[in-house]
């Protein structure tokens, strides 16, 4: 009995054996469904090639029902399922074209173990890829400071142009690249990088999320400096004659706007000195034109490049004299000087009413013997009056005389 009931449990084990087999590993009819397997586009530098390119697709992910026996059903999820669509068979542009695709199974499990019961489908859209060069465009906005020069028509941009790559549709209505400044508050030069918008032909920004471009960020350089108007002045001195209650010098145009940086600007001041004038030199009222030499770092702002400078006595007379007075000074101890000339004829000026008091006897010549040495030499003459004539000068020197300067013990 024993022995039958052991017979009966081994033949109940068997049975039950062959049943899981079979309905695990030979059982044809079962099947599972598998979501979300990621898809594969292939082919899509052919695509470009072609001149096409995706601009949509229905869906990343596809769910597949596979029928085959249980044990390879196991053996796949959606992890480990690979699906594969060939773009290469597009050739033109379109809507909701159909994609097929191929399915690979991890490589334990034979690619012919599962019949394929259902399977999502994928669509793309398909234009043509368009590549094309815009122009790149700053749009200054913000309010100036009156006080600064903005150079914006000399801005530089490491990029002029952009280079954009996408679907005809969006890239037909692309026109340029716009950089916009902010101007407000800025009183420093500009030399940083910007975003930039795709803008269409009116300026719109563009929905560009489909563009590609070749450079992200545009470097912008541009110079901001301070403007002054600066006095346009000249060194006057005074002499012959000539002082401040007679002669009038007047420098037109008087102001020059200039531009530059702050500290080019603090140095410079508020004036710029454009001539030196020594009356001595300036026999009757003049005008004369002097170029305007502007330092390193100063902009002239005006295109003005000479000023007039007037010279105008008032009152005033010249004569013209011989003297014949001489003295010495500053002779060298134990030197003895000869004074060739004669007379030496000066021009002098003054006060109408005093120059016609003036005579050659209230002239003196004064020859400096300084640094004198034996031999015959030019020494430098100055011209001098007596206390009554202190109001006139002589004019259009210097003046010198020839001179033999000798030992005294000769």
């Amino acid at each position: 009995m024993k022995n039958k009931i052991t017979s009966i449990l081994l033949s109940v084990g068997i049975a039950l054996g062959l049943w899981l087999y079979v309905i695990t590993s030979v059982s044809p009819n079962s099947s599972d469904t598998y979501y979300n397997i990621p898809v594969v586009m292939e082919g899509e530098s052919v695509l470009n090639e072609r001149g096409l390119m995706i601009t949509s697709t229905s869906t990343t992910t596809v769910t597949l029902e596979l029928a085959g026996t249980r044990l390879d059903l196991s053996k796949v999820n959606s992890g480990n399922i690979t699906v594969k669509a060939n773009l290469a068979n597009i050739y033109d542009p379109g809507q909701k074209i159909l994609l097929d695709y191929d399915i690979s199974y991890p490589g334990d499990v034979a690619q012919n173990a599962f019949e394929v019961v259902s399977q999502s489908d994928v669509y793309v859209n398909v234009e043509k890829r368009v590549t094309k060069e815009i122009q790149v465009e700053i749009l200054w906005t913000g309010t100036r400071s009156e006080d600064y020069l903005y150079d914006t028509e000399n801005a530089q941009l490491d990029y002029t142009t952009v280079n954009i790559v996408g679907p005809a549709s969006v890239a037909d209505q692309i026109d340029r690249a716009v950089i916009q400044v902010d101007l407000t508050d800025k009183v420093e030069s500009i030399s940083e990088s910007y975003r930039y918008t795709l803008c269409d032909k009116d300026g719109n920004p563009v929905d560009a999320a489909e563009i590609t471009t070749n450079v992200e960020e545009i470097r912008l350089d541009m110079r901001i400096r301070r403007i002054t108007d600066l006095e346009l002045k000249v060194d006057v001195i005074y002499g012959g004659g000539a002082n401040a209650s007679n002669t009038t010098v007047t420098v037109t145009p008087s102001t020059l706007r200039v531009s530059g940086s702050d500290a080019a600007l603090a140095e410079l001041g508020d004036s710029l000195t454009i001539a030196i004038i020594d009356l001595a030199t300036v026999e009757k009222s003049t005008e004369q034109t002097y170029l305007i030499s502007l330092p390193e770092g100063i902009t002239n702002q005006t295109g003005v490049s000479e000023a007039t400078v007037s010279v105008q006595f008032t009152g005033l007379s010249t004569r013209e004299f011989t003297v014949e007075n001489f003295s010495s000074i500053n002779l060298p101890e134990g030197m003895e000087a000869e004074i060739i000339n004669a007379n030496l004829t000066v021009k002098v000026r003054g006060p109408s009413g005093v120059i016609n008091k003036l005579t050659a006897e209230d002239i003196t010549i004064t020859v400096d013997f300084a640094n004198a040495v034996a031999g015959t030499a030019t020494y430098k003459a100055n011209v001098t009056f007596g206390e009554e004539f202190s109001t006139v000068g002589a004019i259009m020197g210097p003046y010198s005389v020839s001179a033999t300067v000798q030992s005294g013990e000769g």
